[in-house]
């Protein structure tokens, strides 16, 4: 019994500290609000980016995609090496699971966790996560990184899942396995080495 309070008492801290970070009021919980969930049911609240090609059919609006594509760009940014996450487009496949998927516990926690993204980006620089600089980008996630044992909680599952699809979605994409990975696939040989002992002597 003193277990599960300390661990209640351990959970219960930690919400207070991500809440303080966003500026919402303690022990509130994630929740919809209008912020997100009105402009996904309200197609005239969208910019004219809504109608692009390719970004039709989506679960995430505009706003939401061109945010998971500058978060996962920050957990697997590009280098000199390969491409990184929004080379990818692992926020499509991001979108293709979250539209495809019949859990609609999870499609609400994805809602919501932009959401507490942007809310704590605001509140601790002023600006939303797309438009702070590489270096506050990882700070924020940091916040989140540095509790996510507090599995729990729905922001740090927000934060845990967006981890697993952007590594699944990169090393599933033709840069993260040729260029990242260096995949080279069946090699063609031009003559068959064979397989003998290597000190097998000939007869």
């Amino acid at each position: 019994m003193e277990g599960k309070r300390s661990e209640r008492g351990r959970i219960s801290k930690t919400r207070r500290k991500l809440l303080q970070l966003t500026g919402t009021a303690v022990g509130a919980a994630i929740v919809p609000t209008p912020t997100l969930t009105d402009k996904v049911k309200s197609p005239s609240s969208h910019s004219s980016k809504a109608l692009e090609p390719g970004r039709t059919n989506r679960f995430l609006t505009p706003q939401q995609l061109t945010l998971v594509e500058e978060l996962t760009e920050t957990i697997i940014p590009s280098d000199g090496r390969s491409g990184g996450a929004k080379a990818a487009k692992v926020a499509d496949y991001i979108d293709r699971i979250l539209r495809e998927t019949s859990n609609d516990e999870e499609k609400e926690i994805w809602r919501e966790g932009l959401r507490f993204i942007d809310l704590m980006s605001r509140r601790q620089s002023g600006k939303s996560f797309v438009a702070l600089s590489p270096e506050q980008r990882i700070a924020v996630l940091k916040v989140l990184s540095d509790n996510a044992e507090v599995a729990e909680l729905p922001e740090i599952r927000f934060f845990n899942a967006l981890k697993h699809l952007t590594v699944e979605g990169y090393y599933t994409s033709r840069i993260g396995i040729l260029e990242e990975l260096q995949y080279k696939g069946n090699t063609v040989l031009e003559e068959f080495v064979g397989c003998e002992d290597a000190h097998h002597e000939p007869s």
